[in-house]
């Protein structure tokens, strides 16, 4: 059975549940599927994604059962966010975008003509590599485009009713690490009041404009934190990284071996390295 697009569990109040991979490894993506995770956000901002593994890893992801995003390296680089969905990408996420603008051009590079300016090709994985199926493919293409920027500079939080009006942008992230830095600020685990506002200001908007929003906290996932993302307008959860979340799995199984060890009066362990995540403790 076809798997649902993520727009389709949104629109069936599904909570998506999906966690970002830097790794791009196949084996963790299966693992992922296997956990139930929903969808996976693959990186290529951050990571290195060769776009011909790229398609390997879109058929690893439909052997697990999960949705692909692929985020493009910056909000210009329409040729990776071609590439992303000619691979099978249900959609693109787009960084550092700073106004409406950028997202429209990111929509016209996606779309066929007459709409947009993109090459037509049947010679690909999406149509199947088949003639007769390209005409389906470029209309579902531009019916079904999706486009998902990170709200993450100030002029994108001065600008986002107009991003959020943007047809293709049907669900958001609120970056909250990298607006801080942008505000002036760092990485502090206590928000500052101008990100808090900036946050209620995209909150709004997206609420307005029908747009949902991505989000979750990615190196504390309790109840309590889901809670809160949900009362936040969070409709998709994004829940970890895949090689932060395996450092803190990592980080507390060492944690117990030593523990174990220290109360033994004929064995010792190394104290254990300082912690990747220090708020936490």
């Amino acid at each position: 059975m076809q798997k649902k697009s993520l727009m389709e569990l949104v629109e069936e109040n599904i909570v998506p549940v999906g966690m970002q991979c830097f790794t791009g490894n196949h084996t963790v993506i299966e693992v992922m599927g296997a956990a139930g995770f929903d969808y996976v956000w693959l990186d290529s901002e951050h990571s290195a994604v060769n776009p011909h593994a790229l398609e390997d890893t879109m058929r690893t992801c439909e052997v697990a059962g999960l949705v692909p995003l692929v985020r493009i390296p910056e909000p210009t680089d329409y040729t990776a966010a071609r590439r992303a969905v000619e691979a099978g990408a249900d959609g693109v996420i787009a960084p550092m975008v700073r106004s409406a603008a950028d997202v429209r051009n990111i929509v016209n590079a996606l779309t066929f003509p007459p709409a947009g300016e993109r090459g037509m090709c049947p010679a690909l994985r999406v149509p199947g590599y088949s003639v007769p199926k390209l005409t389906d493919y470029i209309r579902h293409n531009n019916a079904n485009l999706l486009v998902i920027p990170m709200i993450e500079t100030v002029e994108a939080v001065e600008q986002i009713d107009e991003i959020c009006s943007v047809e293709q942008v049907k669900l958001i992230v609120f970056a909250s690490g990298e607006l801080s830095f942008a505000m002036g600020g760092g990485p502090s685990p206590e928000p500052s009041e101008k990100l808090r506002q900036a946050h209620r200001d995209v909150v709004a908007a997206a609420a307005r404009h029908g747009v949902g929003l991505i989000g979750g906290d990615i190196f504390n996932v309790t109840e309590e934190t889901l809670g809160k993302a949900f009362d936040e307008g969070v409709s998709v959860l994004c829940l970890g990284i895949d090689v932060m979340t395996f450092r803190q799995d990592c980080e507390r199984i060492v944690g117990v071996a030593n523990a174990a060890v220290a109360k033994r009066t004929d064995r010792h362990r190394p104290a254990a390295p300082p912690s990747g995540f220090p708020s936490l403790h």
